[in-house]
Formats: structure tokens, C-alpha cells, sequence
């Protein structure tokens, strides 16, 4: 069975970046204003059941004006944490798409470890976190096409931006070591994005599986399933706006962005994904010119490697901060 290329000319799938003349200016440009724009961050203890954590809710503001991002941070309790001069290393998740942070309980796997964890929403989506941002283009059920005649107004700026702040959230506890990005699916993206424009602040590793947001014009050519759809169907009723859609997702495509990735990356791809086609991963994997690592699933679709991929995570994880300074 095979949903895409076979393995061999995968191995050497590397399409022409479609990225603007602009896009290192435009994103240069939100970084400098999310930099310039307050956290107001609050952090109140939630009560949970176990005395080798610390479980807090978080919040701060989002990318622009009025949206709240929610998030979970937890924090073992000091003789428990994976410590080194009172610091500790910490994972920063994305979710996946129509997904939420989740509940503390999904990262005790990685907390009791001794890792600090930060869970966030992306905005909009399942979890407790609005979108009041303002879209000035029509749009189909989702979030894929809010705002997709302009970049500057499309969702995924403000996607984007409010991961990065993620990332500024656990960097101003004095606790936090190392920080790591991980994520599947569109959690795979955002962690891809993350690290390409918060690569000065303290991230050591990415570990996106089965990313979605990648290689947006193959991506649409090949998927069978998922949410690429709603692009789809957006594009039936408006046909006359596909040059200027795609010329929006440009800036937002994860194989653009990998050039400018500089930590280690560990990427999964499963070869039966018909969501994130296996090109859209490969495409991101080759545009990469990090320290970069990949691991294929010849027999499995969109959930990749699975628990068996996490235990290569477990060690990857450990591997990178062994050689990491605090």
C-alpha cells in the first residue's frame, strides 16, 4: 500500500521554497512587536493528586489585542526535578488540530520524569482559550481560511506568534533550564514555527511528528482526509482567490521555515498518512540544515511511531540535555 511517493525519491524530495521576498522581513517584524508587547502573565496552583508535582493554570496575552491563551505548567517538586543549578529542563507542547492543552494528567509521563512541562491552547480551537481577533475576509467552518487574503490578517500569524510567547512565558520563571518544543500534527507545525522564530530563546530541540502546516501546495494535492479540506472547500465558492491563498500560506509553511531552524530537530513521519502526506514531511525535513534526525513508519498513517516514538523522544530528550548547558 503507498499514499504517496515511494521511499527512494521521498529520500530526495526537496521542492523550491515558495517563500516571499518579504518573509524574513515580515516575520522579523512580529517578533519585534510581539517582543514589545506585555505577557500580563498570572499563574494560580490547581489542586492535583500527587505529591511529586506542582500543577499550575496559566495565563497570558496573546499575539494583538484581547485573547487569553490558557495553558497548564507543571513543575516537580525539587527533589523530583531533572535539576542542574536550579534549573530545569522544560517541554513546551502544541496540540494538535481542533485539539486543547489537555489535562495535566496526559503529561505526568514527562513531568515525573523531572521535566517542567507547559501545555498551551492554540487559540480558537477545543480548549479554554477564545480567538477575538478580528478576520476581514469570509471564511468556512475552522480555522484554515480565517483571514486568508492577507497575511498580516490570516489566523496563523497570531497562531504563531502566541507559541513564541509561550516560549517568553517559561523563560521568565527562574526555574526554567533548557526548553524543548514538541508537538504532532498541527502541534508538529507550531512546534516547527516556534523554533524557526524563537530560535534565540533557549531552545535546544524540536520534535515535531507527522507535522501538519508543511508544504501547503502538495499537501493539498495528496491529502484524503483532515481538516486541509476546509481550503478546499473555501475555494469552491471563491475560486478567483486561490493565487492570492496561497501566495497567504507561503508565509506560514513549515518547510519555509525550516531554514531557519538552528537546534536539533527530531522529525516522524508515517509513510500510510493520508492527513500530512509523507512529502509534506519529507519536504520539511530536507529544507532543514540543523542537526537533524528522522524517524519513518512504513505501516502507520498520521499517528506515527505512536508510544513506540515516544520512547525514542524519552531519549532523545535525555541525550540533548546531557550535552546542553544550563
Amino acid at each position: 500500500m503507498i499514499v504517496d511517493l515511494p521511499i527512494s525519491e521521498l529520500e530526495h524530495y526537496r521542492p523550491e521554497s515558495t517563500a516571499r521576498a518579504d518573509f524574513s522581513t515580515f516575520w522579523a517584524e512580529n517578533v519585534a512587536e510581539s517582543d514589545a508587547q506585555p505577557l500580563n502573565a498570572s499563574i494560580e496552583e490547581y489542586p492535583f493528586p500527587s505529591d511529586r508535582v506542582t500543577v499550575y493554570r496559566v495565563r497570558y496575552d496573546g499575539f494583538g489585542k484581547n485573547t487569553r491563551i490558557a495553558g497548564w505548567y507543571i513543575v516537580p517538586r525539587p527533589e523530583y526535578c531533572l535539576q542542574r543549578e536550579e534549573k530545569t529542563p522544560t517541554l513546551v507542547h502544541y496540540h494538535g488540530y481542533s485539539g486543547s492543552k489537555e489535562l495535566p494528567i496526559n503529561f505526568m509521563g514527562w513531568a515525573l520524569q523531572g521535566y517542567n512541562v507547559f501545555a498551551v491552547d492554540t487559540r480558537g480551537q477545543n480548549g479554554e482559550t477564545p480567538d477575538n481577533n478580528a478576520y476581514e475576509s469570509g471564511a468556512v467552518l475552522g480555522c484554515m481560511t480565517k483571514g486568508i487574503l492577507d497575511h498580516q490578517n490570516y489566523y496563523y500569524r497570531y497562531a504563531y506568534m502566541d507559541c513564541v510567547r509561550a516560549i517568553d512565558f517559561v523563560r521568565s520563571r527562574p526555574e526554567v533550564g533548557p526548553i524543548i518544543v514538541q508537538g504532532g500534527s498541527q502541534g508538529g507545525g507550531l512546534a516547527l514555527a516556534t523554533a524557526a522564530l524563537a530560535q534565540n530563546k533557549g531552545i535546544v530541540a524540536a520534535m515535531p511528528d507527522t507535522p501538519y502546516l508543511s508544504c501547503f501546495p502538495r499537501a493539498i494535492e495528496m491529502f484524503s482526509d483532515g481538516p486541509y479540506i476546509e481550503l478546499v472547500n473555501y475555494w469552491k465558492s471563491h475560486p478567483y482567490d486561490v493565487e492570492t491563498s496561497y501566495q497567504t500560506l507561503s508565509y506560514f509553511d513549515g518547510m519555509n521555515l525550516a531554514e531557519r531552524i538552528t537546534c536539533p530537530v527530531l522529525i516522524s513521519v508515517g509513510l500510510l498518512d493520508t492527513i500530512c502526506p509523507p512529502s509534506t514531511g519529507f519536504a520539511v525535513y530536507n529544507h532543514l540544515n540543523c542537526e537533524k534526525t528522522l524517524k519513518v513508519y512504513p505501516f502507520n498513517g498520521h499517528e506515527g511511531g505512536g508510544q513506540h516514538h515516544d520512547t525514542i523522544k524519552w531519549q532523545y530528550v535525555r541525550d540533548i540535555i546531557a550535552r546542553s548547558e544550563l
